[in-house]
């Protein structure tokens, strides 16, 4: 019984610091820039993970060497880049509603791979989450932003939530054979030498004029949200149902959209509420779908 409260307490902490962390990214990379913010972010959680690692060990076999690459470069790496970019483009609300797509992504990328069937289910969430999608492109976001930023925006987020995929598609081998934190650990620190690509004449002077919120919003993200929240995820994710794991992700981009109205003060039309309602029924019908379809042939 204590296990389940502890697992249950775990996953509502991590729900909740993945719902704020919009709000957070996006400070950050209006701050300093995208490139600058995505420099020192990355460079930050390499140096706190270093020494964890070290504690773990730093051991992996040669012949697991490409895919862990595969997953801190393009996979970890890519989630970060294009979430700080999407973000310095998109109010946190709307990035939120966008990034809430990724376990429709996930299952379309498991799929492709031959991981997971193609399901009907899935092609009627991909189909209803379009039509979102084309809902929340057509009118007014209520967030005063272009046409060209929300399109920028989204196409980053969106990209972002195909590294994601790729990480977590790919990365279960490794997972097993190694553990979580050891795999997250290498492939955070992985993200440093890239990030160091996008760094400019200006980087160090975006480091030393961060203020005090900047760095608090530096060491949420870099801590909390990702080393911290990572963490209790997979611990969450050992201890209860996987449906209810992955129904409680429904509740970041509400939160999202709720903590950029709180601590932002944006704003957001009924029209994009209404487009965000249509692209998470998507994602429901294609994650779910097939569990009820099955649950309804037993009866």
């Amino acid at each position: 019984m204590q296990s389940k409260s502890t697992a249950f307490t775990a996953l509502a902490f991590t729900i909740l610091t993945w719902g704020v962390s919009p709000v957070f990214v996006r400070s950050l990379a209006l701050a300093s820039g995208p490139a600058d913010s995505t420099v020192i972010r990355m460079c930050f959680v390499a140096l706190v993970c270093l020494p964890l690692l070290i504690y773990t060990g730093l051991t992996i076999a040669r012949t697991d060497v490409p895919r862990l690459l595969v997953l801190g470069v393009i996979g970890m790496f890519g989630y970060f880049l294009g979430a700080i970019f999407g973000y310095a483009h998109l109010t946190a609300g709307l990035g939120g509603i966008m990034i809430g797509t990724q376990p429709l992504i996930i299952a379309l990328l498991a799929a492709a791979f031959g991981h997971e069937k193609l399901t009907t289910s899935i092609i009627a969430g991909l189909i209803i989450s379009f039509c979102g999608t084309l809902l929340l492109f057509g009118g007014d976001t209520g967030a005063n932003l272009s046409s060209s930023e929300l399109i920028l925006g989204s196409l980053m987020i969106f990209a972002c939530s195909i590294c994601w995929s790729i990480y977590v598609v790919f990365s279960k081998p490794l997972v097993q054979k190694y553990g979580s934190l050891k795999i997250t650990l290498w492939s955070l620190i992985l993200c440093a030498p890239p990030a160091l690509l996008f760094s400019s004449n200006t980087t160090l002077a975006a480091l030393y004029s961060l203020t005090l919120p900047n760095w608090e919003a530096l060491f949420f993200l870099s801590v909390v949200a990702t080393i911290i929240a990572v963490t209790l995820w997979n611990y969450a994710a050992a201890q209860m149902p996987a449906s209810l794991i992955g129904a409680s992700l429904y509740l970041v981009p509400v939160l999202a959209v709720a903590s950029g109205w709180l601590i932002l003060g944006e704003t957001i039309s009924l029209r994009t509420l209404l487009a965000g309602f249509v692209i998470m029924l998507g994602v429901a019908v294609a994650e779910f779908g097939k569990s009820f379809l099955t649950e309804r042939k037993k009866v």
